[in-house]
């Protein structure tokens, strides 16, 4: 796998209008098990954070017209910070071109990224930064930087929630962690996406993910103990369970609370009904947000774009 061009993204940012923060993500950034990169050089996947969506779009309509195409062009920036407030919270223009770089750049507001990461209110952003990221413009922002720690810590517990018991691997705790963004895509039921990915996402970058988790765990560390072989002793008692619990981001806990808005009603549940709560939840979140996000997309690009791009991940069913 190649080096990542940070300073060539740079420029490439520097290019667009002002933002507030922007990260590389996807199978470009993080190595894939099972990925030829020499015959597959994968397109770099951005996410752009600002701070006023609309006029964003006005200024990057205005020097970056070629980046637009189909209701996006030609209705503009207000119809594009519309679409993001009623139907998905991301636009992104695929197949753009920059020396000889090809990127696919998300563009979301900071305030409704931030909202992700703390309450998985589409588990889109957030599940991305589930896994290893590259920053290219980094954030001062302090209450983006504590929902980045949140985010993963919100993962590991519900990871834990979804298969609660006294030990497990640290392997298979990752995994579980990694699945969270997938389980009930959309993607997944159409074959969009390689049946494998959460194996080959894990193997491909073992080391960067079991950093990332390890070294912000926090209070979880009184909940979990990696042993030196790699096994993980899991706290079983009813206040561990309560405080993984207080951990599920809001967004996740109405939908499992259904109208019982209240911790106690969780705590009263047994462990079984509490992981199937979770794991019906994790899915019905994805899927609402994946077909979110599948209507926005073709509505917004292109018809040509459209089919191009969908072809794209078909063809990663079968790497």
């Amino acid at each position: 796998m190649q080096q990542i061009p940070i300073n060539l993204l740079k420029q490439f940012i520097k290019s667009l209008p002002q933002s507030d923060l922007s990260f590389a993500y996807g199978s470009a950034v993080q190595p894939q098990f099972n990925y030829d990169y020499t015959k597959n050089k994968p397109m770099i996947d951005l996410i752009i954070a600002v701070d006023n969506v609309e006029e964003w779009h006005l200024q990057n309509i205005q020097i970056n017209s070629t980046h637009y195409s189909g209701l996006s062009y030609y209705l503009g920036s207000r119809f594009i910070q519309r679409m993001n407030v009623e139907i998905f919270p991301i636009h992104f223009s695929p197949f753009v071109q920059y020396q000889d770089l090809k990127l696919k750049y998300g563009v979301v507001a900071t305030k409704e990224l931030i909202k992700d990461l703390e309450n998985w209110k589409w588990l889109s952003i957030a599940g991305r930064m589930q896994k290893p990221i590259v920053a290219i413009q980094e954030s001062e922002n302090l209450r983006f930087q504590r929902a980045c720690i949140s985010n993963l810590q919100s993962a590991i517990a519900v990871a834990i929630l979804m298969d609660f018991k006294p030990s497990m691997s640290l392997q298979e705790l990752l995994y579980n962690v990694i699945s969270l963004s997938y389980y009930g895509d959309i993607r997944f039921t159409l074959g969009g996406e390689n049946q494998n990915k959460v194996f080959n996402i894990l193997k491909g970058n073992y080391k960067n993910i079991t950093d990332l988790y390890l070294t912000n765990l926090g209070d979880l560390n009184n909940v979990i103990k990696v042993q030196k072989d790699g096994e993980i002793l899991i706290d079983t008692s009813i206040k561990s369970l309560e405080f993984l619990c207080s951990l599920i981001p809001g967004q996740l806990l109405s939908i499992v609370l259904g109208e019982k808005d209240n911790m106690g009603s969780l705590k009263m549940m047994s462990q079984d009904r509490i992981k199937d709560l979770i794991k019906e939840s994790i899915k019905r979140k994805n899927q609402f947000s994946s077909r979110r996000m599948l209507f926005y997309n073709l509505a917004m690009i292109s018809p040509f774009l459209s089919v191009k791009y969908g072809i794209q991940k078909l063809s990663k069913r079968f790497k």
